[in-house]
């Protein structure tokens, strides 16, 4: 007795394998089929923190002698091993994301190489404005801490526009991905609040260390040199 039946989301043409299986019983599938108490195919999973793969020998001597399949003979069973397989994609996205790293990292000492050569720019075109505040007294460090925070300003600018952009791509992603029906891969991609607030750390520092040499800079300028810039 056929007690219903389901039909999934064709995902390019994916969908299609899945309609064609059907699920009964194996006490009716082995009354239907002649195959008895026989088993032809199973699926085995080990216990948590143990691996499959260490255990697949063990596992097809134990077939094996209850088959009385000879020791030696590697083809009398087959098997497949799915964690030994999703341990090879797991290394390629390791990989991946040690490629994302690596490249994110160039790319942030390139912006802040870029950042602080913005800052020495700046510097050099108000020579004059901090000969005369440190002609009029004004301490050091305070021009230093100016030139700091104008740096982490800029960095957390330019971090939290790429951020923002980023979380709206993704958004775009979400959308896309409703629209089109649910991708096992791409399951509702997002980015999280430690993410962001790493990130914000990150930048935070980039800006110190960007504007560190423009701020020494600063305040290594003569007050009666600056007054003499033109």
């Amino acid at each position: 007795m056929v007690v219903g039946t389901y039909k999934e989301k064709s995902n390019n043409g994916d969908g299609e394998n899945s309609e064609r299986q059907i699920y009964v019983p194996f006490t009716t599938f082995s009354q239907a089929f002649n195959r008895a108490d026989n088993v032809g195919w199973m699926a085995i999973t080990a216990k948590d923190g143990s691996s499959i793969t260490q255990l697949s020998d063990k596992i097809l001597a134990t077939v094996k002698q209850s088959r009385k399949v000879h020791p030696d003979d590697e083809r009398a069973i087959g098997f497949f091993d799915l964690y030994k397989q999703y341990n090879r994609v797991e290394t390629l996205f390791s990989a991946m994301r040690w490629i994302a790293i690596i490249v994110g990292t160039l790319v942030l000492i390139s912006g802040v190489i870029g950042i602080s050569n913005i800052m020495l720019i700046v510097v050099k075109e108000r020579t004059k404005e901090i000969g005369i505040r440190r002609a009029l007294g004004e301490n050091p460090w305070s021009i230093k801490k100016q030139i700091l925070m104008e740096s982490i300003f800029l960095t957390i600018i330019s971090g939290m526009t790429g951020i923002i952009v980023g979380s709206l791509f993704i958004y775009g992603i979400n959308a896309l991905l409703d629209s089109v029906g649910p991708v096992d891969m791409f399951l509702n991609p997002s980015v999280s609040i430690g993410v962001v607030t790493v990130a914000l750390t990150i930048l935070i520092v980039s800006g110190l260390l960007a504007g560190f040499i423009p701020a020494q800079s600063a305040i290594k300028v003569r007050p009666i040199d600056a007054l003499r810039t033109e």
